[in-house]
């Protein structure tokens, strides 16, 4: 699966996202680029806080794809996305796909607090 997706996920995203429109592209790319450097400055820095919430045994990861795609769908069911620019729509999929393709874990948001390591 790791060789399919390395593969068969940026060349899928890039097909929709010309069809879709070239600005969608463009700000993908740029949502992506930007998370990408962010990501390895803030790491590199040492400040990396996830976003994490304590439920009894229980911790809920908000990874950045999951945010994204919550911001999207909540505009999308709201019909706000007709009115927000295409560049930013895919500025925000640049970062959902940056979480989704460069880590291993984006799978999981719900876990143990004997095994959470963020």
């Amino acid at each position: 699966m790791g060789k399919f997706k390395k593969f068969a996920f940026p060349f899928l995203t890039a097909i929709f996202s010309v069809w879709f429109s070239i600005v969608f592209a463009l700000g993908i790319f740029v949502g992506y680029i930007s998370t990408y450097f962010g990501h390895k400055k803030i790491t590199n820095n040492g400040v990396k806080n996830s976003v994490v919430i304590s439920l009894g045994k229980w911790k809920i990861h908000f990874h950045h794809w999951l945010m994204g795609s919550v911001a999207l769908l909540s505009v999308y069911i709201s019909g706000l996305i007709e009115v927000i620019p295409k560049i930013f729509v895919g500025i925000v999929g640049g970062v959902v796909f940056h979480g989704l393709y460069l880590y291993d874990n984006w799978h999981k948001i719900i876990i143990k607090k004997s095994k959470a390591k963020f």
